[in-house]
């Protein structure tokens, strides 16, 4: 390297001279000294010094489980090699931990984030991180490492950069984060599915945090902070602001005025306005990006709109899960000094004009610009010429609304569009190669629900890399569409309800094996099943509603969602299902004949099976518990490896007793064994000590069940509450029609489980988490129904016809306020029929035909409406009866009075089964306590003896109760 020629010094005094020399000698004398007499300096080995390198250590021995072996490079001296780990050039302190799990988002900003659980890293953050004393970034975002987040971590007071988002934490949100006083990025958001969710009561800490430029608390539960605001306002360098779903739910009138830097405004799903946005945000002139989303926010679109000059992104939307706006009408004129405007989100609302009205008011300024529209769910009208003017658009949501017409050549003009969605419209006349050409961008396409006729040349092959493609219920038939064979690199293919009536091709099954997401359902096609679905990548495969012949193969084991229903499949079930992995399998109305293998207890993950309409016979499998672990009231409790929710098994020739696998299956939800030769009587462990506290829906009818109803059926906590978290059951429900994940997203299919009810056999595929009933009509049941049964006020339905019960029937039936239909016919009841069915206001079914009822029938109310054809129907068949509306009339004394029964929901039928069982545990540890031998031969014995303690102890509860009962009466 050449040197650069020093410019010449002019001479200076020797005094100069000989003070800067003295100079020099007290500053080294100095430093010489101070390094002697300060603390010895960190080791350091290879550039990482050691104590760091200890504490990094520490926190890799917390790491339970790197299913990737992210870890693996922490080894050898030198940390800072090590993966996710940078230090500084000058001083070798660690400066950032970067262990963030990739989040996964659908590449649409209308879904939520989900963490690779692939990559997680399972564990504990351990207190060893407070030694990176210069620590300035820690990510640790996507990953589950422990319950809470740590309070430690507000001693890394050098932190500029804090990730902790999507890691599962719940509980309080430590106000120790208020100490990182040099902070400017902090996410907390825990997942959104998280349930309890994180919460604080008071965040004025955050005030404390004056560098803080980036804020994302939400999902975090604010709904106890008195003045959220306020802290907040303090935040004057602020630039982003993210508090989605907070239980946010006022603002202060001041708002957060002093946020002059603010750019992004995120308080979605929140309720902090009432109807009405405040005049303090269109005050908010440096917001660029705002977003109210599934706000409730009402009446027409704010002038105000147009004060945010700089806006460049505009969410006033909504979805069916957390709820909408209802905005009406067109958009302000105001909306004219917009010209920045990139983005807008006004899906699911009220606006229903007609598309050029809207368009007209959409800046001209941005026409070029826009790049994201979503106006889905709108009801507008109109055709879809305006899309030729719109060239810069990247994403077009247009579902569910009312255009028409037909698709116009114009949009091959959209060079820049990824994301067409047009579904569920009155789209019609004809797709073809022309329309797509100059799509060279595209991804997605969602054409679903149009009467549209797609025609695609048979070697036409799309100019750009698919995505996912959807036809379904548009016209693609009878032949198999060949063109599809050049979708080979899709994620997603739906071309169910279209028309086709054709072989499958021989490559059908090649293509499978590299899309994810196959949904064929619903045609006429006919085809034989593979041999083997080993070698498939595909992970959620619909071939229900076709023709299709042959066997069910071994599943491969990353398949999560198989429905191959409705189809002729015969033969029996794989002896090894294989499909570890399968979290739904849909097989009902084929010919699969034999029995339930042994396998299927090795299906951890089986959230739904519906094996029903089949010639299956014999017993469920009895799977061997795994475990043996202690439950909430201290008792013990046999659990398998199933985590079923959903059991529908009817219409097969399955035999035996009451199924015991199902004692263990505490997450079972809806339950179908009807239409069966089982027999014997119901177990008492029902609804028991066992606790299936999930059970909704139970059906046993069309069997030859006998004996008694279990005393402890009242005791189903399904039927007695919502369910805990409304939100996570709707997310389940969510999860059925969308086959338990992303796939079908859009709900172009629905999967619907058949019942009885209101006498008739009806389906449902929405509105699950309601339907709450007992069917136990068809077998020969025989004693009186527990007068307990007013407990389970969640009922919407009750049949217990064509049986042999006996007695009166109970008072406490009208409490069940949630019911709709109810039917004891063909039965032996007796006495007069209680007037407390009156008071059943949803009732529109009743039938009580052919008992031994007498005396006045009651009226009133809902009675009075039902089966208005012929209400003497419900009540033919109990010559004792009278009144209207039978043409008996009964004596001027008669009565219909009923009985008074005092209501009892104090709980204590089910409290009692709890003590006796309680008291007997504790009796015979009691003994194993000072007994060696005892202890000794209990523990030797305890499979054999378990079973003969469990009836044993639930005999006893059921006496020590009616004692109790006969005491609380009065009675001896």
């Amino acid at each position: 390297m050449a040197r650069t020629a020093r410019t010449p010094v002019p001479p200076r005094s020797s005094s100069i001279a000989a003070a800067v020399t003295c100079l020099l000698l007290v500053v080294s004398r100095d430093a010489i000294t101070s390094a002697a007499a300060s603390p010895k300096a960190p080791a350091s080995t290879g550039g990482c010094i050691a104590a760091e390198r200890d504490a990094l250590l520490s926190f890799k021995a917390g790491i339970t489980s790197d299913p990737k072996k992210r870890l693996s490079s922490w080894l050898g001296e030198n940390c800072c090699q090590w993966s996710g780990v940078r230090c500084s050039n000058r001083t070798g302190h660690v400066i950032i931990l970067n262990l963030s799990n990739t989040i996964l988002q659908y590449d649409d900003p209308h879904y939520y984030k989900f963490p690779n659980v692939d990559f997680q890293l399972y564990g504990i953050i351990s207190s060893s991180l407070v030694s990176l004393r210069q620590l300035k970034r820690l990510d640790l975002s996507g990953n589950i490492l422990g319950e809470s987040m740590p309070e430690f971590l507000g001693s890394l007071q050098s932190l500029t950069h804090l990730n902790l988002a999507y890691m599962g934490f719940y509980g309080r949100v430590p106000h120790q984060l208020g100490n990182l006083s040099n902070l400017q990025f902090l996410d907390i958001t825990p997942r959104f599915y998280e349930y309890p969710p994180m919460h604080a009561a008071d965040i004025s800490w955050l005030a404390r945090l004056p560098s803080l430029k980036y804020l994302d608390m939400s999902y975090v539960n604010l709904s106890s902070v008195v003045d959220w605001v306020r802290p907040v306002n303090m935040l004057s360098r602020l630039e982003v602001l993210r508090l989605t779903g907070c239980w946010i739910m006022s603002s202060s009138s001041t708002g957060l005025t002093n946020l002059t830097s603010l750019e992004t405004l995120v308080l979605s799903e929140n309720t902090l306005f009432g109807t009405v946005i405040p005049n303090w945000v269109w005050s908010m002139k440096t917001v660029k990006m705002l977003n109210l989303a599934s706000c409730q926010l009402s009446g027409s679109f704010p002038d105000g709109l147009g004060n945010l000059t700089l806006l460049e992104g505009l969410n006033l939307g909504g979805d069916s899960y957390h709820g909408s706006n209802s905005f009406e009408g067109t958009l302000p004129s105001t909306l004219n000094n917009t010209c920045n405007l990139r983005v807008l989100y006004l899906n699911e609302n009220l606006i229903g004009v007609e598309i050029k009205d809207l368009m007209d008011k959409l800046p001209r300024c941005t026409w070029n610009k826009l790049e994201e529209l979503d106006l889905s769910y709108n009801d507008i009208t109109g055709n879809l010429d305006w899309l030729g003017s719109q060239t810069s658009l990247t994403s077009l949501y247009l579902s569910w609304n009312k255009f028409s017409g037909h698709l116009p050549l114009l949009i091959r003009e959209m060079a820049n569009l990824t994301t067409l969605i047009l579904h569920n419209n009155n789209i019609s006349g004809v797709i073809s190669n022309q329309h797509l050409s100059g799509l060279e961008s595209l991804e997605r396409i969602i054409m679903s629900c149009n009467p549209l006729k797609v025609v695609l040349d048979e070697s036409w092959s799309p100019p750009f890399g698919l995505f996912d493609v959807y036809f379904a219920s548009c016209q693609l038939g009878p032949e198999f569409p060949v063109w599809i064979k050049s979708l080979n690199n899709c994620y997603s293919i739906d071309v169910s309800s279209s028309g086709i009536k054709d072989e499958l091709p021989n490559w059908f099954w090649n293509l499978v094996s590299d899309v994810a997401n196959v949904n064929i359902s619903h045609n006429q096609i006919r085809g034989k099943l593979p041999d083997s679905f080993q070698g498939m990548s595909t992970e959620k495969l619909i071939l229900a509603s076709n023709q299709l012949t042959g066997r069910l193969p071994s599943l491969r084991e990353n398949l999560y969602y198989l429905d191959i229903s409705r189809n002729l499949l015969s033969g029996p079930l794989p002896f090894h299902f294989g499909g570890a992995n399968l979290g739904k399998l849909i097989l009902f109305s084929n010919h699969i004949n034999g029995s339930i293998p042994q396998s299927l207890c090795k299906m951890h993950n089986l959230g739904a099976l519906d094996l029903a309409d089949n010639f299956l016979v014999g017993e469920l499998p009895h799977c061997l518990p795994t475990e043996l672990k202690p439950s909430t009231g201290g008792s013990f409790i046999h659990s398998t490896s199933l985590n079923i929710h959903i059991l529908l098994l009817s219409k097969n020739q399955l035999s035996g007793e009451f199924p015991m696998l199902l004692q263990s299956c505490q997450s079972i939800t809806i339950l179908d064994l009807a239409w069966n030769k089982y027999s014997g009587k119901l177990p008492e462990w029902i609804g028991g000590f066992t606790k299936l506290d999930h059970l909704r829906y139970l059906d046993i009818a069309n069997n030859s069940f006998s004996g008694t109803i279990p005393q402890s059926l009242p005791c189903l906590k399904g039927m007695i509450n919502e369910p805990e978290n409304l939100e996570t059951w709707f997310l389940f429900e969510e999860a059925l029609e969308n086959g338990f994940g992303a796939f079908d997203v859009f709900g172009l299919f629905h999967y619907s489980i058949s019942f009885v009810l209101q006498g008739q056999q009806l389906e449902y595929s929405k509105g699950l988490v309601y339907l709450v009933g007992l069917d136990f009509s068809s077998n020969k049941l025989s004693g009186h129904i527990p007068k307990e049964i007013g407990s389970l006020v969640e009922l919407v339905n009750l049949n217990l016809s064509w049986n042999q019960l006996a007695g009166n029937i109970p008072y406490q039936i009208g409490e069940l306020h949630q019911l709709t239909s109810l039917d004891l016919s063909y039965n032996q009841f007796s006495g007069e029929i209680p007037s407390s069915l009156s008071n059943l206001t949803f009732l529109s079914y009743l039938n009580l035909s052919y008992n031994n009822l007498s005396g006045r029938i009651p009226r009133g109310h809902q009675l009075d409406t039902l089966n208005a054809d012929d209400p003497s129907l419900m009540y033919i068949g109990n010559p004792g009866l009278c009144g209207y509306p039978l043409a008996k009339n009964c004596p001027e004394n008669g009565t219909s009075q009923g009985q008074t029964v005092k209501s009892h929901h104090d709980g204590s039928f089910c409290a009692g089964l709890s003590v006796g069982f309680v008291i007997g545990v504790w009796m015979v540890l009691a003994s194993l306590l000072f007994k060696k031998s005892w202890k000794f031969s209990y523990f030797h014995h305890f499979d054999r003896q378990y079973d003969r303690l469990n009836v044993f102890l639930t005999v006893t509860s059921a006496i020590y109760l009616q004692k109790a009962t006969r005491f609380k009466d009065g009675r001896s």
